[in-house]
């Protein structure tokens, strides 16, 4: 056990923690585990070092942009960061309990969309002048995509997408997974052709949460996609980003962040391949339900939820299923074909039109025609 852990073990036994809430403690442990990494990580800082702009940029960090932290996390972070910084007694106490606070407005601007502050400004600033100095002009991420976005084309992409797919049945990258090379294939040329073309996004500039979008949300709705094929999205995603990489068609830190998008996603992804298309959409929802605060175990309140925002819950799923929408259209039309023939059939006086063949004249074989004209 190293230091930081020793800390964190002490901490949850001090009675420092037991004055936090109960929801305060019930996340302190993977609030301060996160942020200890992501510290030490990013800043390079011990537990017992952290400096007020280090805490600044943390909190609006990567710490921050996952998907999968509810608000009653969010709500935790700050107390949970202070009562641990005041069981160490580090020497600034003070100043770092300032910076927590001023950073808890943007800290949860971020958790709500999922991304860091940089993310949200297109700025690769530090988070924290990030986060003093919004007016500040576009940053040199933001020109070094513009000329890299300049490389590419409608036909250079797609000749991009047709190299790849060529490429899963001979790289090693794609050897010995568990799909054959056709459902690989079909699994990287969806993925390359809707992160474009949902939002813009060419390889080497994607983002961490559209990345999330696409593996985790848009292709598992997929009405084509097989269970099993679900099921290997991470490690055939996995396998394309090492290959990109190994090949130079992105850089460290876009592999990085694409690595990271997929990081805790099998879990979900193995689920949601047990279930069926109506079953995954219905999933997706609670997740982001819960993603908002919401304690979806508890029916009563999610649907009071709900109910009270029901706008952002249907922006939500059209986003989602904007790639499918012609099949969602198709669906939706036999389901209002079925509802009218329902409703006909529940009006007084109406009855069911059943279909008969027909009718035939009895046939009779020659020996029985011949007993007719006899009698």
């Amino acid at each position: 056990m190293n230091e930081q852990e020793e800390h964190l073990k002490q901490f949850l036994t001090s009675s420092t923690y037991h004055q936090l809430s109960a929801n305060q403690q019930k996340h302190a442990q993977d609030i301060l585990t996160r942020f200890n990494q992501h510290m030490f990580n990013e800043q390079h800082l011990a537990d017992t070092a952290w400096t007020p702009q280090a805490v600044r940029e943390v909190m609006v960090g990567d710490f921050i942009a996952d998907p999968a932290l509810t608000n009653q996390f969010g709500i935790a972070v700050a107390p949970v960061l202070k009562a641990y910084q005041k069981f160490l007694k580090v020497d600034q106490l003070k100043e770092i309990e300032a910076a927590i606070d001023s950073q808890r407005t943007n800290m949860n601007t971020c958790r709500k969309a999922h991304q860091t502050w940089a993310q949200l400004h297109g700025e690769t600033t530090t988070a924290s002048s990030a986060a003093e100095k919004d007016t500040e002009p576009a940053s040199t991420n933001n020109a070094i995509k513009k000329v890299h976005r300049a490389d590419w084309s409608p036909a250079k992409l797609e000749q991009f997408i047709s190299d790849t797919k060529v490429a899963v049945a001979t790289a090693p990258e794609f050897q010995h997974q568990f799909l054959d090379h056709a459902q690989q294939q079909y699994i990287v040329v969806e993925f390359l052709t809707l992160i474009h073309q949902e939002f813009n996004e060419y390889p080497g500039e994607w983002d961490f949460s559209d990345l999330q979008r696409v593996l985790g949300m848009m292709m598992p709705l997929d009405p084509d996609i097989t269970p099993k094929q679900i099921q290997n999205i991470v490690p055939t995603a996995q396998a394309l980003f090492d290959y990109l990489k190994r090949t130079n068609k992105i850089d460290m830190d876009q592999y990085k962040t694409a690595l990271k998008s997929i990081a805790n996603m099998q879990p979900s992804q193995s689920m949601l391949a047990s279930l069926s298309r109506k079953e995954r959409e219905t999933q997706l929802v609670m997740s982001f339900i819960r993603s908002n605060g919401v304690n979806i175990d508890d029916m009563k309140a999610a649907d009071q939820w709900m109910d009270g925002h029901r706008d952002e819950v249907a922006d939500f799923m059209r986003t989602l299923l904007r790639p499918w929408r012609e099949y969602e259209h198709q669906q939706l039309v036999r389901r209002q074909h079925a509802a009218q023939q329902r409703a006909r059939l529940s009006q007084p006086g109406e009855k069911a039109v059943r279909h008969h063949r027909a009718p035939r004249g009895i046939k009779f074989s020659k020996k029985a025609r011949k007993k007719r004209h006899r009698k």
